[in-house]
């Protein structure tokens, strides 16, 4: 389906309802849940492995680089960077008003 076509947003909205509302439950019922459950340390501490980890990973998606391990993840590990670099391109401002 083309975005063009007079059904692409009704589709997009009726597949989009869903995600949302499993999206909230997760941020208003889990996620507080999960907090309660590991407090203080314990929640810092897998805080700060998260942000390691995502150094590690690419911050966009590259379908064309495969789903199977290994080469997911090499793929991942060399694409990573060079996301983050374009990022910083992708923020910088820009001289256009």
């Amino acid at each position: 389906m083309r975005a063009t076509d007079s059904e692409y947003v009704p589709k997009l909205k009726e597949i989009w309802r869903p995600l949302y509302e499993h999206m909230k439950e997760e941020e208003d019922q889990e996620l507080p849940m999960l907090e309660k459950v590991l407090e203080g340390e314990k929640s810092r501490a897998l805080s700060d492995e998260f942000d390691k980890t995502k150094a590690f990973v690419p911050t966009r998606s590259h379908p064309s680089a495969g789903e199977n391990p290994p080469f997911e993840t090499a793929m991942g590990l060399m694409t990573a960077p060079i996301d983050k670099v374009a990022d910083v391109f992708r923020k910088f401002p820009s001289n256009k008003t």
